[in-house]
């Protein structure tokens, strides 16, 4: 088209994009008369405009709710500040029927001192309406499923970690019975393969809290040798069933105790020495470690497994580590599998601020491998004091009562207080327990939380009521994840939990703890003695001008065993946890949750007493009975408040104060 072609357009006024713009116009004046409306909202509304101009206000146009709100907010707040923007009203038309409407209004300069006028534009959101409400719908059946699918994993949770706990009990006591080498090596690789299993399960129900970020990393002392063994031990014999050689290459000086998480070790290793066999069909896998950093403190580990297997093709490496997905479907149809591993074995590693890597070629083989650092630990093995727990326990005179309906359960947990020589009483229901308390007491009450009729916490609470001034303390024993039940447990008057396949070492601390505390005022005291008279830290030569007052370290030095190594780890933990504790009691006050604080004391309560911090504890409390008194003066939260944040602080203080050399 030539320039002068331009010249033939037809002209558009100003006046017809007003009248034909895509939403509509309207202005009125003070009192609300419309003196002013584009074609556009007239058409919307079904009316001429010789019907509206000078013949009707503005606040006509609304329904009753919004006559009101028009009156009594929305135009005194124009007046006020000139404008208002995208408010939502349901506007007549003229044959009764509503629509949606997003309204932005100006006031414009006056004609005369006083005058005002005001223009509107008017936006049709119906379209916008239908698609808020199916969003919503959207969301709330999300929402839906994702709780079903929560309530599907805390189920099947308590009903695979049920049996499986019988499969790790028999395991560790069919271990301890006199057996023949062959059948002590059936035994070992029992019980090493159903730990392994354990841990599989708990990482695949784990997946939903890895996604929501609700996983959180250990830190711990652990042996890197006997969990590298464990792993070794258990694939050799599936990589023998196959013909393929299992090859190990690990540098000379391979530090042993490190501090870290050896569970999401484990759970990497085993996926990824798990998937090379299953897709290896002949020659080799290797597990190899790599000494890349070593200094003081921590060393930097490159592990890598690799395979002689099928490969994956180049287009597929970035798929396989996406949730349920493999590298093809014949693979699947193949092999079976849920194609899960790598996707946790990468969020596991992604969680330590690494990743996981892939190098492979079709038909060739792959290596998969990360790198992370640990610090180096010097705790020293406590065999030696496991045997003096297990005399000290034998001379205790404790009565304990076991409570559990599934009888293997019962069964296995007897065997243990057999061999620790501990007198005890095994029911299988709730009513039974009442009975048995009754009759007798008892010093310990181990619980089953999930059992039909009368329930452990109901069970619990009946206890309490029985022996108010002489309560026994309540262990609870649970196949249930630790957050479903501590609410519940606080309020059930149960001391502690320990989660089911429970550790044999953790549930004697924990009995051996309750005990040296009953026995406080009585003559003999049964706490555990060092096994090293020359290394006996006190507390009084631990406290600091920090801390004087706000905590004590005698509890920690009866469960250390004065041992300086154990001791240092319970005090970094104990730090851990109240400063923590100090950042969720700061949410829990500025939202005034009182529910939430109540669950914080109950998860710290055992972390406070180890401590022997009782001030902070009773202060806390007593802050959350003010929360849910309403006649409380408000003006004493925040006062009390800030009481409470120094206290944290006094401790926190106190013990980053406490140096090394002053534990030995």
């Amino acid at each position: 088209m030539e320039n002068g072609s331009f010249n033939n357009l037809p002209e558009e006024s100003a006046e017809d994009l007003y009248e034909n713009a895509p939403f509509g116009y309207v202005s009125f004046l003070a009192d609300g008369t419309i003196f002013k409306i584009n074609k556009t909202l007239l058409n919307l509304l079904g009316y001429k405009k010789e019907e509206v101009v000078q013949q009707k206000k503005i606040q006509t146009l609304f329904g009753i709710g919004g006559r009101i709100y028009f009156e009594t907010h929305f135009f005194p707040l124009i007046r006020m500040q000139g404008f208002v923007k995208e408010v939502n009203f349901d506007l007549v038309k003229k044959d009764g029927s509503v629509f949606p409407a997003l309204l932005n209004v100006n006031q414009l300069s006056a004609s005369k001192p006083g005058i005002f006028s005001y223009r509107t534009s008017v936006i049709d959101i119906t379209d916008r309406k239908k698609f808020e409400k199916v969003l919503v719908e959207s969301k709330e059946k999300a929402e839906k499923a994702t709780r079903a699918k929560a309530e599907f994993l805390s189920t099947i949770s308590h009903e695979i970690r049920t049996p499986l706990n019988a499969i790790v009990g028999i395991g560790n006591l069919l271990h301890k019975t006199s057996l023949n080498d062959l059948q002590k090596e059936y035994a070992r690789i029992l019980q090493l393969s159903s730990e392994n299993l354990l841990e599989l399960v708990n990482n695949l129900l784990d997946l939903s809290k890895l996604d929501a970020q609700k996983v959180k990393l250990e830190e711990r002392v652990f042996s890197l040798k006997n969990l590298l063994e464990v792993l070794i031990h258990s694939f050799k014999i599936r990589a023998a069933e196959k013909n393929i050689e299992l090859k190990t290459e690990f540098p000379e000086g391979l530090p042993d105790h490190l501090l870290g998480d050896p569970v999401k070790l484990n759970q990497v290793l085993t996926n990824l020495l798990g998937n090379a066999i299953k897709f290896t069909g002949k020659g080799f896998v290797k597990l190899e470690i790599d000494l890349q950093k070593s200094e003081k403190e921590k060393v930097g580990l490159q592990f890598s497994v690799s395979d002689t297997g099928i490969g994956v093709p180049a287009d597929k490496l970035e798929a396989i580590f996406q949730e349920f997905s493999q590298a093809s479907y014949d693979v699947n149809l193949e092999f079976g599998g849920t194609g899960l591993g790598l996707t946790i074995s990468q969020k596991l590693l992604q969680m330590h601020g690494s990743e996981l890597k892939v190098e492979s070629e079709e038909g060739k083989g792959s290596k998969f491998s990360f790198f992370l650092e640990y610090k180096l630990s010097n705790m020293a093995p406590e065999d030696h004091r496991r045997t003096r727990v297990n005399e000290v326990m034998a001379q205790s005179g404790a009565k304990i009562l076991v409570v559990d309906d599934n009888l293997t359960n019962l069964f296995i947990i007897s065997q243990y207080l057999q061999e620790w020589k501990l007198d005890h009483t095994t029911v299988n229901s709730g009513a039974a327990a009442i009975d048995a308390i009754k009759k007798k007491h008892y010093d310990i009450v181990l619980m089953d939380l999930h059992m039909p009729k009368m329930d452990g916490y109901e069970t619990s609470t009946r206890i309490g009521e029985l022996e108010p001034n002489n309560k026994p303390v309540i262990i609870a024993l649970s196949a249930s994840g630790r957050g479903d039940v501590s609410l519940k447990m606080s309020r059930a008057g149960i001391s502690v939990y320990v989660p089911k396949p429970f550790d044999p070492a953790e549930l004697q601390d924990i009995i051996l703890h309750f005990l040296n505390e009953n026995s406080k005022d009585k003559p003999g005291e049964i706490a555990v003695s060092s096994t090293n008279p020359d290394t006996k830290p006190s507390p009084d030569n631990l406290s600091t001008e920090d801390g004087k007052g706000a905590f004590s370290l005698t509890r920690l030095l009866q469960v250390s065993n004065q041992n300086p190594d154990i001791l240092q780890k319970l005090l970094r933990n104990s730090l851990n946890s109240v400063q923590r504790f100090k950042e969720e009691f700061t949410d829990a006050a500025t939202q005034s949750d009182s529910e939430k604080l109540d669950d914080l004391i109950h998860k710290n309560k055992m972390n406070l007493h180890y401590i022997q911090a009782e001030k902070l504890a009773d202060a806390v409390e007593s802050y959350r009975k003010l929360l849910e008194d309403s006649e409380a003066h408000q003006r004493d939260l925040p006062n009390k408040k800030q009481e409470i944040l120094h206290e944290f602080e006094k401790i926190i203080s106190g013990l980053k104060a406490i140096k090394r050399e002053d534990l030995s």
